[in-house]
């Protein structure tokens, strides 16, 4: 049987995650031992690669690339934002040569099983859980061996037949090597530096939070592979040219005793290969962090999520307990050069009641200034969780707008023709709250990205010191602003300048003033072009320097209390400072009178005017600070 494994697009512009699909290509691994001859065709790095596969045509090309492999059996994974693409590939293949079979697999369509065989009679197979030993199991009967089917839901008289069972394997030792042979594994390196590769060490986590897939999913608890097997694949990988690693476990820390032995076999294995993964906070105490950092973990994925006492009861999630607990966590974690993102559920407004989004995002906003990187999540109720359990009775609304605003999806996975016809079965594509509500909240939280990337301690000056309230203020920035409307790549200069026009006009403490008077001069130095190479003479020759991107600011605050630069010396306020953007980071001085006057001269210079004389010592300091750049003679 010739088997064809699809990976539909999903990302557009992030490569960060960009890495052969490891789940399918374990699948081919297992398919090849059980007789199968087998294809892969991925279409985000194909994507990515070519952006024009993203254009009007995509599914004529997609369905021919598929086509060509000359499959018997084709099958597609989703997470859930893309599964509508795999839905179409597999009409049209049906409708090309209705003898081809197509199944369908990952986390999604395993909770959609049977709703799936229900609405789309081009669909022939729907595997749940885990996919090795279903897959076997399909290749088994359609090969004509006796048996049944287990983990693969089917239609038999009339009916949706599925056999569960949750944990085939006793350990993950059992599974072959990924067949990397059948990607070119240099095109996945050219478009990721990190060379990245990801590792299936553990599968499942120990708790039970009401709105993940994972325990329905996987079953209960986690299946684990031996510290020794990981090593070994790791150096196999590093060979192969892997140089990063992503442990796609949905919790590293689930049992703290099997992390430390990987821990322990990743650090005597040699490679020095770097690697990230998901974690709890609450187990991450400085001895395992010493352990993680030892073994090449350089960033850390938490769900802190729930953070009002309302959500932890909603989401069964009691992680959070305070600010101070979770910040002394975070610096653990960097003091080791681990960098946390955060990932935070923000709680939507009941009505004029905003206090727990305040919380949430507040929260998120301390963490991003501490120097973490920050998820802000707006509720995706995944099929089959205990939260859509709860929701059961409300009614669905088609959206597309968090495909479009929050996730980078290409055009063809933002747009969802067959959630307009069943939106609850597509959880990105649809929500449970009046739509006027869900878009001010979704475009509220894209500005929030927006704005706490760009002006993260003017927003915390805001809320400490003028105890402002960050919903408000995003409401009022994406008030009466549709945009979806907006070019996509003007989207957050958009929002930045609205809400410097609005902040602006506001009254604020100095201190929140300082904030965003250093943060816009920041903002404006980090997207200036350079200017124009000018001729200094300095009384002993002349000769041509490059003014570097630079800007100043007069604060009322010592620099020190605001900038990102805290080894930046204060001056008796208020005080003028020069922030210079150099070999793509921001430096700050202190900048005396004179030497702010023969700045303005440099800057008022026009071009070809003839040469600028300064004296040469200012000449020196100005060099020597980096503000003009020597021309290379030619």
């Amino acid at each position: 049987m010739r088997l064809t494994l699809v990976q539909p697009p999903n990302g557009f512009v992030d490569r960060y995650d960009l890495a052969p699909p490891l789940g399918l290509l374990t699948l081919a691994a297992v398919a090849r031992e059980h007789g199968a001859e087998v294809s892969l065709v991925d279409f985000n790095l194909m994507g990515m690669g070519d952006p024009s596969l993203h254009g009007a045509d995509f599914y004529p090309r997609a369905v021919r690339a598929i086509a060509e492999t000359q499959p018997d059996l084709v099958g597609f994974t989703s997470m859930a934002v893309e599964s509508h693409v795999c839905l179409e590939l597999a009409r049209l293949l049906k409708a090309a040569d209705p003898r081809l079979l197509t199944v369908l697999g990952g986390p999604h369509f395993s909770s959609i099983a049977r709703e799936a065989l229900d609405a789309f009679d081009w669909i022939d197979y729907v595997v749940t859980g885990e996919g090795e030993q279903a897959l076997i199991s399909l290749l088994r009967v359609l090969g004509g061996a006796p048996g049944e089917l287990v983990n693969v839901a089917h239609r038999s008289g009339g009916e949706v037949a599925l056999r569960r069972a949750l944990k085939g394997m006793t350990s993950l030792d059992e599974l072959p090597f990924p067949a990397y042979d059948l990607v070119e594994l240099d095109d996945y390196f050219a478009l990721n530096p990190l060379r990245l590769l990801n590792v299936d060490h553990a599968r499942g986590c120990m708790f039970r939070c009401s709105f993940c897939y994972s325990p329905g999913h996987w079953g209960q608890g986690e299946q684990t592979k031996s510290a020794s097997a990981v090593a070994e694949q790791v150096a196999r990988m590093h060979a192969m040219g892997a140089r990063h690693l992503f442990f796609v476990q949905d919790n590293l820390v689930n049992s703290v005793k099997a992390t430390q032995e990987l821990c322990a076999a990743l650090t005597g294995s040699g490679t020095g290969i770097t690697w990230n993964a998901y974690a709890t906070m609450q187990r991450l105490t400085p001895d395992l962090l010493d352990r993680l950092a030892a073994a090449g973990c350089t960033e850390l994925f938490v769900g802190v999520d729930a953070i009002s006492e309302e959500a932890q009861r909603s989401f069964a999630k009691h992680f959070f307990k305070g600010w101070e607990p979770l910040k002394q966590r975070l610096r653990d974690c960097l003091d080791r050069g681990i960098i946390p993102t955060c990932a935070f559920m923000i709680d939507i407004p009941e009505g004029d009641d905003h206090r727990s989004t305040d919380l949430a995002l507040t929260t998120a906003l301390l963490t991003r200034n501490l120097g973490c990187g920050i998820r802000l999540n707006t509720l995706t109720v995944y099929n089959a969780t205990a939260t859509a359990t709860e929701f059961a009775g409300l009614p669905r609304s088609y959206t597309d707008l968090k495909p479009r605003l929050l996730l980078d999806t290409p055009p063809v996975v933002q747009d969802n023709p067959y959630a307009r016809r069943a939106p609850g079965l597509f959880p990105f594509h649809s929500t449970f709250l009046p739509l006027p509500a869900y878009t001010r909240f979704v475009s509220a939280m894209h500005a929030a990205y927006t704005l706490f990337s760009a002006f993260p301690r003017t927003l915390l000056q805001y809320v400490l010191v003028d105890e402002g309230s960050l919903w408000e203020l995003l409401e009022a920035v994406v008030g009466g602003l549709d945009l979806l409307a907006v070019e996509p790549r003007r989207r957050r200069a958009v929002e930045r300048e609205r809400f410097q026009d609005l902040f602006a006009a506001r009254r604020l403490s100095a201190s929140t003033r300082d904030a965003f008077a250093l943060e816009c001069a920041e903002l404006r130095v980090s997207l200036a072009p350079g200017g124009p190479a000018v001729e200094v003479s300095d009384g002993t020759g002349q000769r041509w320097f490059q003014p570097r991107p630079h800007e100043v600011v007069r604060l009322q605050e010592p620099l020190a209390d605001l900038s990102r630069d805290h080894r930046a010396e204060p001056v008796e306020s208020p005080g003028d400072y020069l922030v210079l953007r150099k070999a793509g980071q921001l430096e700050y001085f202190a900048a005396d009178p004179s030497l702010l006057a023969q700045l303005e001269r440099i800057r008022g210079t026009a071009a070809g005017s003839g040469p600028v004389t300064l004296d040469p010592d200012v000449l020196a300091e100005l060099t020597a600070a980096g503000v003009l750049d020597p021309v290379k003679e030619v």
